[in-house]
């Protein structure tokens, strides 16, 4: 009887489906495979169509190997594709619009001599770098303080004035790049901190990166110089090749300096930073209105939403009508520095926190710059134009993935293994920290089950989140955030499972804990003894005692077992032992060096044995879940 295989869209299968197609054991087209000469032997392994019909031939069966055919693409002026186009251009064009409505709005910057007559304005400057190489202590240093953080890194972006300059300390650990990206809208110039003992790190490239991104000066502040000699020739050369970045000493425009933060050795950075400044002419009007950069946003049920920021230009008021994206209001009140120093007002250059009463036209995020405009109604013109333009875009994305889907070959089948999508509600302090934690369990290997994150929301958790958790069987994960204990209760009396983090990686090992145990275990086969077969004794009732040696570990009665001759294996009785005995002794296990007698499950692997074969015993035994693959290994 003839069978029939299909291959999937790359002209492939594996031994497993041939297996299936022909409704033979995975071993018998193992066999057939050795004896073509193929090294192609796992389970899983790809095949070509070519050799699936030779493996079928080899065991006397005939298989018709059906290859995919891809269709055409869909021509470049179909419908879908010309109103993907239409929409791009429509978003676009509103972009335009709105960011022109922007600057009209905040418009009031002199040009030519009036410049240098404004008084200077204090630098802003971002500490960046990889995670561990001593940026908090640095800033420790200069402030004289001594912080301490959960997990020992940094897990938020802080601004606060040391002198006469604005230092804003950000956190190093890979989950973190939308808040370090955030800082770059109010930077004039970055530190890039490289930790003396380590070199450079993948955040420090990210860091370089962002330093131009935001065209700001750039110095290298090697740290930890007090617990290692520094290499500075293969520093400045690490620099070079893998960031592009050329220092003073090698005719670009970095300094670098040294320091040694525990020993408060940081006269040069000071230098460094004041001919920074100095060079670099920042200046600024305080009695004009203020323009600035969000550095991140939270929210709470008296206070509302509480921003922290830098003003750029101005000074920004208790009062003033503010723009941000597709955000406006007005400014409730300036509570102070995010530190907590208190202030009425903040002028050019200082870091500030204020709430204010805001509301979106577009569902936009609030972020990036902010300016203050005349009038509520200019505010809500510009705004609404962003929020227009927000939609636009979002349009385009939806039209431009519908174009994309019916370009794609319908009869393109290539098989996508199906993923897990257990959803989960996740509870956070701070906008910035939200966009983090998104972001470090997107990153999570994401093979057979991914978080579906159906509420990532700013505040403490309330009872409408236990309500929408319940509804969906989803567990709360709270970061930086807590639950009242009525909260708590209604978790317990719900059956919502609430854990509550401080660390990032902690929430991230949490949920991946969570989806593993959503996953059926893997099976992972385990060898555990060796023995040499010396004689075969049939029984009355025609079964097969196999004689043998322990030549390996402890051969238990539980095992699994392969047949394998001259070190290939030939079959697999994967139920395995039926009967082992000593002697007559019926046994639970054997020993090295003992003899023995293994009756086997399966009469017709019984019958494949010869003397001089081995069997290999084997255990299965359940592991958590491999988010990355893994599976059942037998």
């Amino acid at each position: 009887q003839k069978a029939t295989l299909k291959l999937n869209s790359k002209g492939l299968t594996t031994a497993g489906k041939v297996a299936g197609a022909l409704g033979v054991g995975v071993d018998v087209v193992r066999r057939a495979l050795a004896a073509l000469g193929s090294e192609q032997r796992r389970r899983d392994a790809d095949l070509d169509g070519d050799t699936a019909e030779l493996v079928a031939m080899e065991i006397g069966r005939t298989l018709e190997v059906v290859r995919a055919v891809k269709a055409a693409r869909v021509v470049k002026d179909s419908v879908e594709e010309v109103d993907a186009k239409a929409a791009l251009l429509r978003a676009e064009t509103l972009e335009r619009e709105a960011s022109d409505a922007f600057e009209k709005a905040a418009s009031q910057y002199p040009s030519g001599d009036d410049w240098s007559a404004l008084p200077l304005r204090p630098p802003t400057v971002a500490v960046l770098g990889h995670v561990d190489h001593g940026k908090t202590t640095l800033l420790d240093a200069l402030r004289g303080t001594s912080t301490e953080e959960a997990g020992g890194i940094t897990q938020s972006l802080s601004a606060f004035t040391v002198g006469s300059t604005t230092f804003l300390d950000t956190p190093g650990h890979a989950a973190f790049t939308a808040m370090r990206q955030a800082s770059t809208h109010a930077v004039d110039c970055g530190v890039v901190v490289v930790a003396a003992d380590d070199g450079v790190m993948p955040q420090t490239q990210e860091a370089v990166k962002q330093c131009r991104d935001a065209q700001a000066s750039i110095i290298v502040c090697v740290t930890k110089c007090d617990v290692c000699d520094v290499k500075e020739d293969d520093l400045r050369l690490q620099l070079l090749e893998q960031c592009g970045l050329a220092t003073e000493k090698d005719g670009g425009d970095a300094p670098l300096v040294r320091v040694s933060a525990k020993n408060n050795d940081l006269d040069e950075l000071r230098t460094t930073l004041e001919l920074v400044a100095e060079v670099s002419d920042l200046r600024a009007d305080p009695s004009a209105r203020a323009r600035g950069a969000v550095l991140d946003v939270s929210s709470d049920a008296k206070s509302g939403l509480t921003v922290d920021g830098v003003v750029r230009w101005g000074t920004l008021r208790k009062g003033d009508v503010i723009v941000c994206g597709d955000w406006h209001g007005k400014i409730r009140s300036v509570v102070g520095d995010p530190l907590g120093a208190q202030t009425k007002e903040a002028g050019p250059g200082a870091p500030v926190r204020f709430s204010a009463a805001l509301s979106s036209e577009g569902g936009g995020p609030l972020e990036g710059q902010f300016v203050v405009v005349e009038d509520a109604a200019t505010a809500r013109s510009v705004a609404s134009l962003r929020g227009r333009a927000i939609q636009a875009r979002r349009s385009a994305a939806e039209a431009r993935s519908v174009a994309d889907r019916v370009a794609v070959s319908v009869d393109d089948e290539e098989e996508e293994t199906q993923v897990l999508r257990p959803p989960v509600v996740l509870k956070v302090a701070t906008d910035a920290e939200a966009k983090a934690c998104e972001a470090a369990l997107q990153a999570l290997p994401s093979q057979r089950a991914v978080a579906d994150i159906i509420k990532c929301d700013v505040g403490a958790v309330t009872p409408s989140d236990v309500e929408l958790a319940s509804t969906f069987d989803a567990p709360i994960f709270a970061f930086n955030v807590g639950a009242s204990g009525s909260v708590r209760e209604a978790c317990r009396r719900r059956e919502v499972p609430y854990t509550r983090h401080d660390i990032v990686y902690s929430l991230v090992d949490d949920v991946a804990a969570y989806l593993s145990s959503k996953l059926p275990p893997d099976r992972i086969s385990k060898d555990v003894a060796r023995a040499e077969v010396l004689q075969l004794f049939t029984l009355n009732n025609g079964s097969t005692v196999i004689g043998c040696r322990i030549v390996e570990g402890t051969f238990p009665a539980s095992a699994g077992v392969r047949v394998a001759r001259s070190g290939e294996v030939i079959e697999t009785d994967a139920r395995g032992v039926a009967s082992l005995r000593r002697v007559k002794d019926v046994v639970s296990e054997v020993a090295k060096g003992l003899e023995c007698g293994v009756g086997l499950h399966s009469s017709e692997v019984s019958g494949l044995v010869k003397e001089g074969d081995v069997l290999e015993a084997f255990v299965v035994e359940e592991r958590p879940a491999d988010l990355g693959g893994g599976g059942n290994v037998t």
